[in-house]
């Protein structure tokens, strides 16, 4: 059996696994949408996407290719602090994620602008909550993630300092830079909410989820997975 045969095998050789797959999907699409919420809100996103934000409203570039430009190039970066090959198996979720944004904000919700305050925030906490979801459904999955996380880890071992001191750090960075280029449109209370509320969400959402997990250990997988031991 060819290598690329016994890899299609390992992750989608059973009726479970392509089950798994779809869920992982679903989680990318479902975190985009929820962005895409935060985006409208105009209250503040994560510090995370802060700055293809401010990028977009720049340089007048659909958010969901700058970010696809900058994930692809933290799989880059973590390749070189590393020393390993990329890993360029995560660019199924980068591009996903790219693309249901842009197919979300600009298509489906038309960029629409929310001036109602209550409405605002209305929007807002749905679109956390769909973030928060999306993200611990897709975490759950076998499949290849985006690579911030990655990025975060790798940090942390290299620095030795604690994961929650690397991403308050690098959120902050994120937060500052977004707002320099994009203004409180981009950056505002709602970045802080997220900055504290969203890490327990997804934790939330991640732990009530965990059947995506377990669909991969079936007996029917676990026949597949022994041709890769």
């Amino acid at each position: 059996m060819s290598k690329l045969s016994e890899i299609y095998h390992h992750y989608l050789g059973s009726k479970q696994k392509w089950l798994q797959f779809s869920l992982y999907l679903f989680g990318i699409v479902i975190s985009s949408l929820g962005l895409a919420l935060l985006v409208i809100s105009a209250v503040g996103v994560a510090p995370g996407d802060s700055v293809a934000l401010g990028l977009s409203k720049r340089f007048d570039i659909k958010i969901g290719y700058l970010l696809i430009i900058g994930f692809i190039a933290l799989v880059l970066v973590n390749a070189k602090i590393e020393g390993k090959r990329p890993r360029f198996e995560s660019l199924l979720p980068i591009l996903l994620r790219g693309w249901t944004l842009n197919l979300w904000l600009y298509n489906v919700l038309n960029n629409t602008r929310i001036d109602v305050l209550w409405a605002q925030w209305g929007v807002f906490v749905i679109g956390v909550v769909f973030m928060g979801l999306g993200i611990g459904m897709y975490l759950r999955a076998p499949f290849p993630h985006i690579p911030v996380d990655h990025f975060m880890m790798i940090v942390n071992e290299k620095t030795n300092q604690s994961k929650r001191v690397v991403r308050i750090l690098f959120e902050f960075a994120l937060a500052g830079l977004g707002l320099y280029l994009g203004g409180w449109d981009v950056v505002g209370l709602g970045t802080v909410i997220t900055a504290i509320f969203l890490g327990p969400i997804i934790q939330y959402f991640y732990e009530i989820t965990g059947f995506v997990e377990r669909l991969s250990h079936s007996k029917s997988s676990k026949k597949q997975d022994s041709v890769l031991e």
